[in-house]
């Protein structure tokens, strides 16, 4: 550094001391402009709680708490949307599909009475497949109760009397008021159907897998066990099959069956974070387990510092229990901030706001007024304001006090050569 001037150099410290000291209040500036931290809070509430209940308790609590703790709420991350299955709406059989149907039944019966059984068998399953893309109403089912019987018949023809006896039970669950005319069907058909009679009327039977295992199967909204698990459906037409799981999404898919179908259904479930985060936090313990849950969470919000509120039933039975946990910015698990016992009034309500705002901020989450609150005078804003504006004084008093004294240009400029 080349030496100047005493008087040149004491200027120039005084500016250099203002472009820090004015770098710090940008910074004040800025931090004040950006004004509260953003945060997330999130509530859980057990299905033992009653909903009125629990609002009373938690709805007013982010204002209360954003009265001594400096953060600005922000709205809660919603799950990408799922979207939904669509009902199977089968179309009802209009005259011409009945008659097409029909027309194949009928041939296929004119073959087997020529004895051309391969010919007969591929009539009965185009006919079949093309009764099943529709609704399985009454207009269509006894079509479908003449292919079983003459799938049946040809089984006899075969030899395979356990196949033809599962073809005759179908046929009859379909058209139960049926009864083959001995003049017209021989006595291996009829033995077969007698003995199809003291079967259990067939069911459709579904074996339902899912990932992960053990959730629960509903069939039309009745629960029919878990999974991996067989239900059984009786009744031929439309049905909804869904599979629900603690913490994942349910998924359904719908369906039609005739009696004797079988089929293996397999769902891969979605994974719910704030129903799985629920479950996790919802259990006795200090939130172990629920970090990567909340940091996904939080990264959706755009936000550092989440609250979790976790409103149960009490020990004793009488209270409810509320639990309070804390992330910090530095991610992890969520750390148990406090857990107190609140009665389900609006009383107890007013207490509550003040003591999750104390639990937050001894976890070192910010105060309101924490920009000026424990700091001594001279190292507030307002003082190096004041010393800012007296040096830039000075600086202009020397600045102007005249030429003499020293060499140089008399331009007024200052050099400062480092």
């Amino acid at each position: 550094m080349r030496s100047t001037s005493s008087r040149r150099s004491a200027l120039a410290l005084l500016l250099c001391g203002t472009l820090l000291v004015q770098g710090s209040l940008a910074e004040v500036c800025q931090a004040a402009e950006r004004g509260p931290e953003p945060a997330l809070l999130l509530k859980f509430v057990s299905p033992e709680v009653p909903e009125g209940t629990a609002r009373v308790l938690l709805d007013p609590l982010p204002e209360r708490i954003a009265r001594q703790v400096d953060v600005r709420w922000v709205p809660a991350p919603e799950e990408p949307p799922q979207k939904p299955a669509e009902p199977k709406v089968l179309p009802i059989p209009d005259g011409a599909a009945i008659r097409g149907i029909a027309d194949k039944v009928s041939e296929a019966a004119h073959r087997m009475e020529q004895v051309e059984n391969r010919q007969a068998a591929q009539l009965l399953e185009e006919a079949e497949r093309d009764a099943r893309g529709y609704r399985f109403d009454e207009a269509i089912r006894p079509f479908l109760a003449e292919m079983f019987l003459r799938k049946g018949i040809l089984k006899v023809r075969e030899g395979d009397g356990a196949a033809a006896e599962s073809f005759f039970a179908r046929s009859r669950a379909l058209r139960p008021e049926f009864v083959p005319d001995p003049g017209i069907f021989p006595p291996q058909v009829l033995a077969a159907w007698e003995r199809a009679s003291r079967r259990p009327v067939p069911e459709a039977e579904l074996l339902v897998e899912s990932l992960p295992s053990g959730a629960q199967i509903h069939v039309d909204g009745e629960r029919r066990g878990t999974t991996p698990g067989r239900i059984r459906i009786g009744k031929p037409g439309p049905h909804q099959i869904r599979v629900a799981y603690p913490g994942y999404r349910d998924s359904r898919r719908f369906g039609q069956w005739l009696p004797g179908d079988s089929e293996m259904m397999g769902f891969t479930l979605e994974e719910d974070r704030m129903a799985r985060l629920g479950e996790i936090l919802g259990r006795d313990g200090d939130g172990a387990g629920s970090g990567s849950i909340l940091s996904e969470i939080a990264g959706s919000a755009g936000v550092g510092r989440v609250a979790v509120l976790v409103l149960d039933k009490g020990k004793t039975g009488g209270e409810l229990r509320l639990r309070l946990y804390a992330r910090t910015p530095a991610g992890g698990d969520p750390a148990l901030a406090g857990e107190r016992e609140v009665a389900p009034d609006r009383r107890s309500a007013e207490s509550v706001g003040p003591w999750v705002a104390d639990r937050l901020i001894a976890s070192e989450w910010p105060p309101v007024g924490r920009e000026d609150s424990g700091k001594a005078w001279y190292n507030t804003w307002w003082f190096w304001a004041a010393v800012v504006s007296a040096a830039v004084g000075v600086a202009a008093a020397i600045g102007g006090g005249g030429g003499g004294g020293g060499s140089g240009s008399g331009t007024g400029s200052i050099a400062v050569n480092f």
